[in-house]
């Protein structure tokens, strides 16, 4: 008669638990959450459920080793892109290896993480434990009877938090139903419900076909219940204008100096500065996610349906009230210009998209002879200018800067060496901050180059400069970051920059009206012309209100001095927390129409 053996399903399972832990010191997914359970449960019923099914010991052991080697492989992927991007990956980060597979891994300065030599001398111990083992595991079905009672119980829950009714809309982003349904936490979800399991579901999670006319009726609601812009006194002030907006790839706005960022100093001690305005980061593809808010005045998507890169998923989409294309409407010529690589987040597609005529990248510029152009410094893009702009008729130029961007190890800097030094004498700066003063010089000298070509083409006097950064330098030491800028233990307030406007005839002017992103277009609009169509942003005109409210992507709200998140935390007057709270009911619910916006491609139809 068979005896069990579960010698080789032992060694499996208690390696695959050890690098759940491993996760509580990399990632900060706490092994003393239910979430730890759950994924011990699942992995000893599917392991041995599987395993049984061999009748040889080859090709169990063989189903063993590649459970090993993929779990592994997804510990250390996570370890790394947390020290990146501050989240866990996805499905739909997978779609990021097509830029890796196409070279473009240097500016990441990727390397093996401590923790991959860490887990090494485990990994071999129990794949040699596996192979040495002699005879094949046998399970009995009375074994799994436990387990699957558990496991039952565990559907059970999973069932029962998908299928709750809630008195509010806010009650339900706030509940495990929520959670489960959207992943919008990947690590929260993962301590719930496990990290093993997170993974599983993310990757096999059935996705339903949508009722695109219903998403349609929803968002044609929720624009016709929308107010109407009012105009103001800052209404048309710059009309006929010609317009230049900067996308600072990585700019960090408490670096402005007026020794090492002379022209951005100038700019903001002359201009308009929105003191109170934030980058909300919509990870991954924040660059895109960003690009995307500030031209279109509407939301990025927090949500793990698919992917919240709008790049990666909705290139393809028409923008009918884009920025750019507004503009066309009113004559201008437009003109899109970045110097990296026109495939990475399928920017080909989508810029055009977004109202552009002329759409150039560096490869363009090496298919005019440009063979030593060099798409990290900044100063290099005025040959976009050269080669492509007319400036006889109104024009709008944007510009989706490269320099500042990781990693900051970056050598070819030093030619800013002197600048630096001049404005931080006698200093010893880290070598991260270091190198990130100087990138910001030639971002700067940038700035400085514009101008002097505007000036000789007698258009400087007539162009309004809007000037913003996508998110924070994510790429550098975060402990280093913050303590350099003097932001202790709080991510909310390491995204509040500044967002600069600027003409020759302005006058200061700081405005803390509290404002993101997808502000930047209607605000603009109502400056040039408050005749443009503002019926579909969700976005607001920031010199038009005194109040407005900040959704992270985190599910956090502000209204730029109190801070309520979504697990009920608040920081700030009492007083306020009923009006944020309703804010914060309001600003998710038009976060998930956004989603439906992006997928029944709204402005199609």
């Amino acid at each position: 008669m068979k005896s069990r053996k579960h010698h080789g399903y032992i060694y499996v399972i208690a390696y695959l638990m050890i690098l759940r832990v491993v996760l509580t010191i990399t990632v900060g997914i706490s092994a003393f959450s239910l979430g730890m359970f759950f994924d011990l449960v699942m992995l000893m019923f599917w392991v041995g459920a599987i395993g049984f099914f061999f009748r040889n010991i080859v090709p169990q052991k063989i189903f063993y080793i590649v459970v090993v080697l993929a779990a592994t492989i997804f510990v250390v992927g996570d370890s790394v892109y947390f020290d990146y991007f501050s989240v866990i990956s996805a499905r739909s980060s997978f779609a990021g290896l097509k830029w890796l597979q196409e070279g473009n891994t240097l500016e990441y300065d990727i390397s093996i993480p401590l923790v991959a030599y860490l887990i090494t001398p485990l990994l071999i111990t129990t794949i040699y434990l596996i192979i040495a083992n002699k005879e094949r595991d046998v399970f009995f079905f009375k074994d799994f009877v436990v387990l699957s009672l558990v496991f039952i119980v565990q559907a059970g829950l999973f069932v029962y938090w998908g299928n709750q009714e809630f008195e509010s809309r806010i009650d339900y982003y706030r509940s495990d139903a929520y959670l489960f349904e959207s992943m919008h936490d990947r690590i929260s979800f993962s301590e719930k419900y496990g990290w093993y399991h997170y993974h599983l579901l993310d990757l096999s999670r059935f996705r339903s076909t949508p009722d695109t006319d219903e998403f349609i009726e929803e968002v044609t609601a929720y624009f016709e219940a929308k107010e109407s812009h009012q105009t103001n006194e800052y209404s048309d002030i710059y009309s006929g204008y010609n317009v230049i907006t900067i996308l600072g790839e990585t700019l960090e706005t408490r670096f402005i100096d007026e020794t090492l960022t002379p022209n951005l100093y100038m700019m903001r001690e002359n201009g308009f500065s929105f003191d109170n305005y934030f980058t909300t980061v919509f990870q991954q593809g924040a660059t895109c996610n960003s690009e995307y808010m500030s031209l279109t005045g509407l939301e990025a998507i927090t949500t793990n349906d698919w992917s919240n890169n709008v790049c990666d998923a909705y290139s393809e989409n028409t923008i009918t009230y884009a920025l750019p294309n507004q503009l066309k409407e009113l004559g201008y010529n437009t003109y899109y210009f970045h110097s990296g690589f026109e495939w990475f987040y399928n920017r080909e597609v989508m810029v055009p998209n977004y109202g552009f005529d002329t759409v150039k990248f560096q490869e363009d510029l090496i298919d005019l002879g440009y063979d030593d152009f060099h798409d990290r410094y900044d100063t290099e893009m005025m040959y976009f200018l050269d080669e492509y702009v007319e400036f006889e008729e109104p024009w709008y130029i944007n510009l989706l800067t490269y320099s500042m961007h990781g990693a900051y190890n970056q050598v070819e800097f030093e030619v800013h060496a002197d600048q630096v030094d001049a404005a931080y004498p006698d200093t010893d700066l880290d070598s991260e901050i270091r190198n990130y003063m100087l990138k910001l010089v030639e971002f700067d000298n940038l700035l400085g180059l514009l101008m002097d070509e505007l000036e000789a083409e007698g258009q400087l006097d007539n162009t309004l400069f809007v000037i913003y950064p996508d998110h924070y330098p994510y790429m550098m030491d975060y402990e280093t970051y913050t303590d350099y800028i003097g932001v202790d233990d709080n991510f909310h307030e390491v995204m509040r920059q500044e967002l600069l406007i600027y003409a020759t005839d302005m006058t200061k002017e700081v405005i803390s009206t509290p404002g993101s992103t997808m502000d930047i277009t209607p605000t603009l609009l109502n400056m040039l012309n408050s005749d443009s169509n503002f019926d579909y942003y969700m976005g607001q005109d920031l010199l038009g209100v005194s109040e407005n409210y900040i959704l992270y992507a985190d599910l956090g709200i502000t209204d730029g001095t109190n801070f309520l998140n979504l697990d009920e935390t608040y920081v700030g007057d009492i007083a306020k927390l009923p009006i944020l709270e309703a804010a914060l009911e309001q600003r998710i619910t038009a976060t998930e129409l956004q989603k439906k916006l992006l997928i029944s491609d709204y402005f199609n139809n």
